[in-house]
């Protein structure tokens, strides 16, 4: 899992460090739309135990947000992810085909949604005008269930025991251009049940 999570950090600090800006072109925007990969730890504690939601190690989200820079010093951020869980424990529902003729049988899958939003402080590394650090504080809201992917009146199971939980967030900004942001970010959840840590990726695109 780490190990996992070394590697992403490797590629995209060389993909920072290694993409020239040009100083002289950079300028500063109150906001931006963006793309969001996450990569999380999905932490169950209650695991052999009734409660157990019997869903992978590893979460993936990805999806779209708004951010707003009230102040060079300042981020707002709102956003909403898809989330899928490789699932342990699925069950298998009859359902009818893409053409219509016949059934045939499918597994269910974790699926659901997150909405975050959080804001913080970021600030410029002396002598390198591109890169910026900062610290965010967030609350992310996750709807997660185990059920079958399209499909009308199939089983759904809610996993309630799937926190949604406050979050710290650090991060690096690299400005490829005055249009364009990558920031690197690491976040840890505060509550018990759910994600607990996770690495990610968002590119922001400015639009005149």
């Amino acid at each position: 899992m780490l190990r996992g999570h070394f590697a992403f950090v490797l590629v995209v600090l060389f993909c920072i460090f290694f993409s020239p800006a040009a100083e002289s072109e950079l300028d500063f925007y109150n906001h931006f739309y963006g793309l969001n990969y996450q990569r999380l730890d999905v932490n169950d504690i209650n695991e052999g135990e009734d409660l157990d939601m019997q869903v992978g190690d590893i979460a993936h989200a990805i999806g779209l947000y708004f951010k707003s820079v009230p102040h060079q010093t300042m981020q707002l951020e709102v956003g909403v992810d898809g989330v899928y869980i490789r699932d342990d424990s699925p069950f298998t529902e009859t359902v009818n085909n893409n053409r219509g003729e016949g059934t045939a049988s499918k597994l269910s899958n974790v699926l659901g949604y997150a909405l975050y939003f959080e804001g913080g402080l970021t600030f410029p590394l002396q002598h390198l005008e591109a890169m910026r650090f900062g610290v965010m504080l967030g609350y992310r809201y996750n709807d997660i269930d185990r059920t079958v992917f399209r499909c009308e009146g199939c089983l759904e199971q809610g996993l309630d025991s799937f926190k949604s939980s406050a979050y710290l967030k650090p991060f690096i900004e690299y400005h490829y251009s005055t249009y364009v942001h990558g920031q690197f970010y690491f976040t840890h959840y505060f509550d018990d049940t759910g994600f607990s840590n996770g690495v990610g990726l968002q590119i922001s695109f400015y639009v005149p």
